[in-house]
């Protein structure tokens, strides 16, 4: 048993015997999954903007398992913003399992964060917000959800040890959580039609999927990428930051083709939204698309299939991440924004415009703009108990 998780027993009468004291994986993913939901629970106290977990000590046991049932943030923008706020907090190592000396080490977390916010704004935009109810608007909350209840738990329990989280890693199945989480998760918006595809299971480079998962299982990606956060515990300083990238990276494929690729990008749904911006954007930026808007005026026709490119263009938000705090900046080194014409839906054009966002990313977090990172992550932190509106 890993030394971080705790088991209780009752003793053996007999000297020189032995007595086993069993203490099941699911124990440690039942309350990494506790904890991420408590980020998003209205019920949590939370003070400056820090949740109270109630978790004090560095070991863990079923004993912190709770049977209250959670009320979770209803409003979609809020929830990004608290979920940017859990990533944030944990990649700061401002959690009860968190070392200080360690920041740094879960290095997409900080990204995450950055994304998640992005998210949020695109959400609480007034253009999309007249779409609450389309496939758009659902698909940016449920996707941000669901990734949000994968990938923060296998942080929490590579936290809890890494000797814990090499013996635990392919246990992890939300089916065999203690009753009173795997209750609180299925009460989650969206879990009938997302948890049988997250995760899928890909090849990182091309993205083909090799077989569907689902129930928040590992994959290679995810083992390969806390391999990295081991390596980088124990590496000099000089070593970190190339190691930190390279287990970003390994997260970011995970992300992209494991879980969003199945949870939006192949709906075809939402799919519509992302043809009509691609056919929107080149339509208007050609040169007869334009002469019809102007010839328009002195030929009236019903004028469906202009106003329904002008409306789209409008609608769906071009994709961009700005790495500060800030909802937008002037600022072209803290603004990334996805190549003209990339097809989201195809997970290597997805991919090639991240791995630039990373290689941005890292520039800024590895150069003379580190303590402005360093600043937003803390703000950003700080949204951990907006309220539900």
């Amino acid at each position: 048993m890993a030394a971080n998780l705790q088991a209780s027993g009752r003793t053996n009468p007999q000297p020189n015997t032995c007595v086993d004291a069993q203490c099941d994986c699911s124990v440690i993913w039942s309350l990494a999954q506790q904890f991420a939901m408590r980020q998003i629970s209205n019920h949590v106290r939370a003070d400056h903007g820090i949740p109270d977990y109630r978790d004090n000590e560095h070991s863990l046991s079923g004993a912190q398992v709770e049977n209250a049932r959670p009320e979770f943030v209803s409003n979609y923008a809020v929830r990004a913003r608290r979920i940017a706020s859990a990533y944030a907090r944990m990649y700061l190592e401002e959690f009860h399992l968190g070392h200080k000396d360690k920041i740094g080490r879960f290095y997409w977390l900080g990204l995450g964060a950055f994304a998640a916010k992005q998210v949020a704004i695109t959400l609480e935009l007034k253009r999309v917000r007249i779409a609450r109810w389309s496939a758009l608007y659902e698909g940016l909350g449920n996707s941000n959800l669901w990734l949000f209840n994968d990938v923060l738990p296998w942080h929490y329990g590579y936290a809890a040890g890494a000797a814990t989280f090499s013996e635990c890693v392919t246990a992890r199945d939300s089916r065999h959580f203690v009753d009173a989480v795997g209750r609180n998760l299925s009460n989650q918006k969206g879990f009938e039609r997302s948890i049988d595809k997250t995760p899928y299971e890909i090849d990182g480079e091309t993205g083909v999927k090799k077989q569907k998962l689902g129930y928040l299982r590992a994959t290679p990606l995810v083992v390969e990428g806390f391999a990295k956060v081991a390596d980088w515990e124990t590496a000099s300083p000089y070593k970190r930051p190339g190691i930190a990238l390279d287990h970003l990276l390994c997260i970011a494929k995970h992300e992209q083709g494991e879980v969003l690729q199945g949870l939006i990008y192949d709906d075809q749904n939402f799919a519509w939204w992302l043809n009509r911006q691609h056919d929107g954007l080149a339509a208007s930026d050609d040169t007869s698309f334009n002469d019809r808007m102007e010839s328009s005026r002195y030929f009236p026709s019903d004028g469906s299939d202009l106003a329904g490119m002008a409306l789209i263009r409008a609608l769906v938000p071009n994709l961009q991440l700005v790495l500060t705090s800030d909802d937008t900046t002037d600022d072209p080194d803290f603004l990334s924004v996805a190549p003209d014409r990339t097809v989201l839906q195809d997970y290597r054009q997805r991919m090639f415009w991240i791995k630039g966002v990373a290689k941005k990313y890292h520039g800024l977090m590895q150069g003379a703009y580190k303590q402005k990172m360093q600043d937003s992550l803390v703000r950003i932190g700080q949204w951990g108990d907006l309220p539900d509106k």
